[in-house]
């Protein structure tokens, strides 16, 4: 009766729960910060697990599971391929700390905003902020002037000085600036140059601009850059006589002789008819975002949605958005929210 009895208890057994808790922090770790809300929500004692410093040393940011703002209350969330609510942004950041680290040029969205930070110098716009490594709360901040003399500017948060330090001129004349993608070792900047087209890098350390001598992809339109894995991608469109044909993911190879850029993928027919909602002749750009190797590009206009994954090179239509103010959308998308701890910590905030 008594072996009955044990083998018994031992079917009804939990087996997570006879696993050493070091064991318990590695295997939850793996699992997206977004699917571990209701993980927490389970019993206290995994609550308290979650909330545990030995557990958030471990986390670390999953590729996928990041929210890809369309509007202060709707983001595309690429791990369930869904447009979702956004997550409470104050359950993100403690005061201060950026919750965008790839600011558009007209916005930058912060938990305490920029209020008490000095003012972006006049005629100038951000065009980057650049996070320091995990477990520091400062940033760099860059602004650029417009016009033919571009001129750039830098703020470090971590400065208790808290001013704008003036750096170099760009060494070229150019009509724009397109976006600004953040070295992976955060000492550079490597920001797409339009009219003509260039690539140049700006140096955070010395404040100095560099334009690399690479050949830029012909009939370049609508392009991103991003940094994944230690390369350079571009993501642009292929234009014919003023027309988007198609739509081409380039890899920045620095071979013996010379830098080029090389064709790694293409969009499928499929997905660019998705994209540009089959009016060929009157669609010409789309806004693209980026996050660790996934890139979402939006045509705002129509609200359509595709996605490309770096790591194996596949192309994803994602749900249409419709009702959804295309301005307000332009404003906002490019700005990326990456879950946290802190987001956990938030839930439990919300549940007391």
């Amino acid at each position: 009766m008594a072996s009955t009895t044990t083998a018994a208890v031992d079917d009804g057994a939990c087996p997570w729960d006879s696993l050493p808790s070091h064991l318990q922090d590695r295997i939850l770790s793996l699992i997206p910060v977004t699917e571990l809300l209701p993980v927490a929500a389970a019993s206290r004692a995994l609550r308290r697990l979650l909330r545990s410093p030995a557990f958030h040393a471990l986390l670390s940011p999953h590729r996928l599971d990041a929210f890809f703002l369309l509007t202060p209350r709707l983001a595309v969330h690429p791990l369930s391929r869904r447009v979702l609510p956004t997550p409470p942004l104050a359950a993100f950041c403690p005061p201060s700390y950026p919750l965008v680290s790839s600011a558009s040029p007209s916005r930058l969205i912060t938990y305490a905003t920029l209020h008490f930070l000095p003012p972006i110098p006049d005629g100038s716009y951000l065009l980057s902020v650049v996070v320091q490594p995990p477990l520091s709360s400062s940033c760099i901040l860059v602004a650029v002037t417009t016009g033919a003399a571009v001129r750039s500017f830098t703020l470090d948060t971590a400065d208790p000085s808290r001013h704008w330090a003036s750096r170099g001129d760009l060494p070229l004349s150019i009509s724009l600036l397109g976006n600004a993608a953040v070295a992976g070792d955060r000492s550079q900047l490597f920001v797409l140059g339009r009219g003509p087209d260039a690539l140049l890098v700006f140096h955070l350390a010395t404040g100095t601009w560099e334009v690399l001598q690479v050949v830029m992809p012909q009939d370049l339109t609508t392009a991103h850059l991003f940094v994944y894995d230690g390369k350079l991608f571009l993501v642009g469109g292929v234009e014919r006589l003023g027309e988007v044909e198609r739509v081409v993911v380039w890899r920045l190879e620095d071979e013996k002789e010379a830098m080029l850029w090389r064709e790694v993928a293409v969009m499928p027919a499929e997905v660019f008819n998705e994209l540009v909602a089959d009016r060929h002749g009157s669609f010409w750009h789309f806004q693209a975002a980026d996050r660790l190797g996934i890139v979402c590009l939006y045509n705002a206009v129509d609200g359509r949605l595709v996605m490309f994954d770096a790591v194996d090179g596949l192309w994803t239509v994602l749900p249409r958005v419709s009702g959804l103010d295309a301005e307000e959308s332009g404003r906002w998308f490019g700005h990326v929210l990456e879950p946290g701890v802190e987001l956990l910590l938030g839930q439990r905030h919300q549940r007391s």
